[in-house]
């Protein structure tokens, strides 16, 4: 699949957009994937938002489920911030019965997703309790975003 790139802010309205007449902003997202590892260390994937945007939403998606078979692991938490384990975005969420994460943000969370200000990297992290012996889990991370000017 192809992707489409934008060299500024795409701004969408009808009549003269002016800085007091606000014609709104596109919505765009942006995907990677993390594999856990068998020796149960931590592992991060990284995206960069531009300037100015605002995150909307954060999914997090456990597309292929770990299988521990020999290994020690019972949980497997993941973050999201700005930096690797940070949690800026979204605290410790144990992801390891898979499926789609049941996000819930703080409000110091959804300030720091109000406006990332200069190009921001979001991190995710997943960092299991222990070993995963036979199948690594992977899990994709969607950040939706607003790019503001």
């Amino acid at each position: 699949m192809a992707q489409t790139y934008f060299g500024s802010t795409l701004r969408a309205g009808s009549g003269t957009l002016t800085d007091t007449v606000d014609g709104g902003f596109v919505v765009m997202s942006q995907t990677t994937t993390v594999t856990t590892v068998a020796a149960g260390t931590a592992t991060s994937a990284t995206i960069t938002l531009p300037a100015s945007s605002q995150i909307v939403n954060i999914f997090i998606d456990v597309v292929q489920d770990e299988v521990v078979g020999g290994g020690t692991a019972t949980t497997l938490p993941v973050t999201v911030g700005t930096a690797a384990a940070g949690t800026q975005y979204v605290s410790s969420t144990d992801v390891f019965a898979g499926g789609r994460a049941a996000i819930t943000f703080t409000t110091a969370q959804l300030l720091a997703m109000s406006d990332i200000g200069t190009n921001t990297s979001v991190v995710i992290t997943a960092d299991p309790n222990g070993t995963i012996s036979t199948t690594q889990a992977i899990i994709r991370l969607t950040v939706v975003y607003a790019q503001k000017v």
